[in-house]
C-alpha cells in the first residue's frame, strides 16, 4: 500500500476486517492501533483520509470514519477533485438515486463541469443513469453496481418507468391457472368430458405459499417476485372474479377459482349448456346441489334473469339491502 506509513498500513486493514458498513469513532480506532498520543492516531487517519482509504461522515456533533475498500480507493484516487466530489454525493444516496440539479447545487460547480464528469464517470463504469417512475423526467445517477430501490423503478411490474401490462397480465393468468389446478382438477377434460370438469377438488383451495413457490420454481419472471407483489395480482383476480378468497390457514389467504371465470375461457359448460350433453339424472342432480349464484336470479324491477314468473309477488323479491342495513 502506498502513500501511507507502516501503522496507517496496520489501522486501515484492521478496520477493513469488519463489516463495510461499519462506522469507526474515534475512540474505536484508537483501540486498533497501538499509539500513545492522540495526536499521533490523528495523523494515521488523515494520512488515510488523504489516501482515499477513509471516508469522513458527519453524525450530529461526532465525526466518524469508514473504511473503503481497496478497489474503490483506487478507483477514487485515479479521479479529478471535482470528479470524487461528485461521485462522492453520488455514493452516498445509495439506491435511491440523485438528481443532477440536486448535484449543482450540493456541489456549487458549474453545470458544464458536473455534465464533464458525469460523463467521465459514466464512461468508466462507476456510476449510471436510471429512470424514475416517481419523476419520469428527471435524469438521476447512481453507482454502477447498485440495482434501483422499488422506489425509484415501480417494482417488478414496470419496465424502463412503464407499467408492463402485459407482464402483469402473463403472470396473472399463470396464477389463475394454478388455483384452477387447484379448484376443478379435471378442468382440461372440458372438451371430452363436460361433466367431470365440473366436479370440485378436496383440496382446500391454494394458499400464498403455494403460489409463490409455483411462481418461482417455474420461472416465469425475470426480476425475483416478493410476496406483497404477488399478493396484488391475486388482489386483482378477486377484483375480476377470477378467483375468490375462501378463508385463511397457517399460510395465509386460500383461494379457489371461480366457475365464472371458467366458463368465460370455455374450459366449463353453465347449466344450460350441460342440458342435452349430460343425461337428464346427472343434470338434475347438479342442478340440484350447485352452490347459491346471485347472478341466476332475477334482479328486483330489471325485468331479467331466471325467474320464470314475472308477475311474482313484490314481496317474493329480497333486497340486500335490508341485509346491509339490518
Amino acid at each position: 500500500m502506498s502513500g501511507v506509513s507502516e501503522k496507517a498500513e496496520i489501522l486501515i486493514a484492521k478496520m477493513r476486517e469488519q463489516p463495510a458498513s461499519k462506522q469507526f469513532s474515534q475512540a474505536d480506532c484508537h483501540g486498533l492501533v497501538d499509539v500513545k498520543k492522540e495526536l499521533e492516531l490523528m495523523s494515521l487517519l488523515q494520512e488515510l483520509v488523504q489516501a482515499k482509504y477513509l471516508k469522513l461522515i458527519q453524525k450530529g456533533d461526532e465525526l466518524l470514519f469508514q473504511a473503503v475498500s481497496a478497489d474503490d480507493a483506487r478507483k477514487v484516487a485515479n479521479m479529478t477533485t471535482d470528479e470524487a466530489m461528485i461521485y462522492a454525493h453520488i455514493e452516498a444516496l445509495g439506491r435511491e438515486g440523485i438528481w443532477t440539479k440536486t448535484l449543482k447545487s450540493k456541489t456549487n460547480l458549474h453545470q458544464h463541469i458536473v455534465a464533464k464528469c458525469l460523463k467521465n464517470l459514466e464512461n468508466q463504469r462507476y456510476i449510471k443513469s436510471i429512470k424514475s417512475v416517481k419523476y419520469p423526467t428527471r435524469k438521476i445517477y447512481m453507482l454502477y453496481n447498485l440495482q434501483p430501490s422499488l422506489e425509484v423503478t415501480g417494482g417488478p411490474w414496470f419496465t424502463d418507468s412503464e407499467l408492463d401490462t402485459e407482464f402483469i397480465d402473463t403472470v396473472s393468468h399463470i396464477i389463475w391457472r394454478f388455483v384452477v389446478a387447484k379448484t376443478f382438477p379435471k378442468a382440461d377434460m372440458y372438451d371430452t368430458n363436460p361433466l367431470q370438469c365440473n366436479y370440485t377438488s378436496s383440496s382446500p383451495g391454494a394458499n400464498m405459499d403455494q403460489i409463490m413457490e409455483f411462481l418461482n420454481t417455474s420461472n416465469v419472471s425475470q426480476v425475483e417476485l416478493e410476496l406483497n407483489d404477488v399478493q396484488s395480482l391475486c388482489n386483482l383476480l378477486v377484483y375480476d372474479d377470477k378467483i375468490e378468497q375462501i378463508g385463511n390457514d397457517d399460510k395465509g389467504e386460500l383461494y379457489k377459482a371461480t366457475r365464472q371465470s371458467l366458463v368465460e375461457q370455455g374450459m366449463m359448460k353453465n347449466m344450460n349448456e350441460l342440458k342435452g350433453m349430460i343425461s337428464e339424472e346427472e343434470w338434475e342432480f347438479l342442478n340440484k346441489n350447485r352452490g347459491f349464484n346471485l347472478f341466476d336470479f332475477r334482479i328486483a324491477g330489471s325485468g331479467s334473469g331466471s325467474v320464470e314468473d314475472e308477475e311474482a309477488d313484490e314481496q317474493d323479491y329480497v333486497y340486500l339491502d335490508a341485509f346491509l342495513n339490518a
